[in-house]
């Protein structure tokens, strides 16, 4: 295994414990309500299949096929925010930041325009994420968002979405910091 993959895979499990953790915690402060909690729970366990699928696809450097396998996650009906909560639009982030990263990391393997992943990007991202609580996968999507504008040319765009993921990696530092805090 390279350093390279190592170092994402320890990246990749430090982001989703980081990400249980919030949302035990916004569970437990009463942040996230969804109406149908089984939904979530659902979705949860399907993309943990599914993301250990894109690992074991990775790990025999199938890109091709991790790339398919996200793209069929895609095609799910996501859940809404008031039948799952806010949980089931973070863990979406999580699956499209993956499937962009993926896709600006091999851009000969089902190649795809610097215009349709912005497409992506923004289905991903939705219209409403401004409003969720500030998370690692959004931030992500965000800091994405910004890679396409550049490779659009656009560098108002990519500033912006770059300057607007910064602030969010700032405020998940402070909670942290917060949190550790004696």
């Amino acid at each position: 295994m390279t350093r390279r993959t190592t170092s994402g895979l320890s990246m990749l499990a430090g982001t989703l414990l980081g990400a249980v953790l919030m949302l035990v915690g916004l569970a437990q402060a009463g942040r996230l309500a969804p109406s149908r909690p089984e939904v979530l729970v659902a979705l949860a366990q399907t993309l943990e299949v599914e993301h250990q699928h894109v690992d074991l696809l990775l790990k025999q450097k199938d890109i091709a096929g991790a790339i398919a396998a996200l793209e069929a996650l895609r095609k799910l009906e996501w859940p809404t925010r008031e039948t799952a909560g806010e949980s089931a639009e973070q863990l979406r982030h999580d699956v499209y930041g993956r499937l962009l990263r993926l896709r600006l990391d091999h851009p000969k393997v089902d190649p795809r325009t610097p215009d349709q992943l912005a497409e992506i990007a923004k289905e991903g991202l939705g219209d409403d994420y401004k409003s969720l609580a500030i998370n690692a996968f959004t931030a992500r999507m965000v800091a994405l968002r910004g890679e396409i504008s550049e490779l659009r040319g656009d560098d108002d765009a990519a500033l912006g979405a770059y300057e607007e993921a910064l602030t969010m990696n700032r405020g998940l530092l402070q909670q942290a910091l917060a949190g550790a805090a004696p």
